[in-house]
């Protein structure tokens, strides 16, 4: 048995690095990740978009349901999620449906933050995405970067209801450089 209080924090230190090296190979290609437990990069002006009634994760996720025809929405410069430029990103997000949907989840590159047309707008397809109803499920999809994508071009992640007869969630995003 160790007592040596100094080998027992560098024996820990040891085994806990062991560990993160795996979780850092796997994240590698990971730009960012976000939930609602903390709201850097979302966006939005409409407080019932943000719900405790169901979550993935902690407490909040962000919902479109009938009258609410848009969630909160993640927003970010193209250039402070990567330094280097990524030729294919692909965004996930775990999503919540009671029952077939016409939700959309909506990724879009915009030239930046005005009223400009989007340079990519991909509609996500929730009722094909989404298999399996009352159960969180893991959705993706990847985009290729346009050529007249800048750094300053933003990316933006958020549900559009399209008229959904129920409410969707969406909690826990991921952005990713495509392998």
């Amino acid at each position: 048995m160790l007592r040596n209080p100094s080998a027992i924090c560098v024996l820990t230190s040891l085994m806990l690095a062991g560990c993160s090296q795996s979780q850092d190979a796997a994240s590698s290609n990971e730009l960012t990740s976000s939930d609602f437990e903390h709201f850097d990069g979302w966006l939005g002006n409409s407080a019932g978009a943000l719900t405790k009634d169901q979550a993935h994760s902690g407490k909040y996720s962000t919902v479109v349901a009938p009258g609410q025809d848009y969630s909160l929405g993640y927003s970010n410069e193209l250039g402070k999620l990567s330094p280097n430029w990524p030729s294919k990103i692909t965004v996930g997000a775990w999503i919540l449906s009671a029952g077939q949907t016409s939700a959309k989840m909506v990724i879009e590159v915009k030239p930046g933050n005005d009223n400009r047309p989007p340079l990519v707008w991909e509609g996500v397809d929730l009722s094909k995405a989404v298999t399996t109803f009352n159960k969180w499920q893991y959705v993706e999809s990847t985009i290729t970067m346009p050529a007249a994508a800048k750094p300053t071009s933003l990316l933006k992640v958020y549900l559009w209801g399209a008229s959904t007869r129920q409410p969707v969630y969406l909690d826990d995003l991921k952005i990713s450089l495509a392998q």
